[in-house]
């Protein structure tokens, strides 16, 4: 039976573009590295989002890892750097929010920043229409019309760890785009969470 597999064989099925192993190895250490990094990060959605953005790198770095016969050396090591990279993001956005909430004038008219905004969320639906209609439909859903993970999971008849895969990826080719295009990431979440 596949779950019984040892890591190293888990591994190379997994090298092997096996889906099943890879489920067997999320399942195995879901739980102990959620407990790694919200002992770290002390906030629920984000400690799921930095676990599954480990999974998700681990399948597609499958290729190129190479280590010994155990998993959970290489994914808690892993989950210690995605804590850092989350904590200087974090105390990054801090600052930043805290700059623009310590300026005595705003440095744009209300009027320019309802412009901004408006061009803001038409660039967003531009990138969203890129994306397969999975990854699309699920995202509108959760974002803009604020349905929950598993009323998503319900109405398109996927699991709830597939519509959380789709929001990760949506999110992450959103902010990559968004960067590359040299608009500001605070702006960038502030219309992901806010203004949508």
């Amino acid at each position: 039976m596949i779950t019984s597999l040892a890591d190293d064989e888990l591994l190379r099925r997994i090298q092997m573009d096996d889906q099943q192993a890879f489920s067997v190895v999320v399942y195995r250490y879901n739980v102990r590295l959620y407990r790694i990094v919200y002992g770290r990060v002390r906030m629920e959605d984000d400690a799921k989002d930095i676990v599954q953005e480990i999974f998700i790198s681990l399948w597609n770095n499958r290729h190129q890892i190479q280590f010994g016969a155990a998993l959970y050396p290489y994914l808690s090591k892993s989950a210690f750097y995605a804590v850092i990279d989350w904590q200087l993001l974090h105390k990054k956005n801090i600052s930043r929010h805290h700059l623009l909430l310590e300026k005595d004038e705003p440095s744009v008219f209300p009027v320019e920043n309802h412009v901004i905004a408006n061009e803001l969320r038409q660039e967003l639906m531009k990138e969203v229409e890129k994306m397969p209609d999975t990854t699309k439909t699920v995202f509108r859903m959760s974002r803009i019309e604020q349905k929950s993970v598993k009323e998503i999971a319900i109405t398109l008849q996927l699991s709830e760890q597939t519509v959380k895969n789709n929001i990760s990826i949506a999110l992450k080719q959103l902010r990559k785009r968004m960067v590359s295009n040299k608009l500001s990431l605070l702006l960038f979440f502030i219309l992901i969470k806010g203004i949508l």
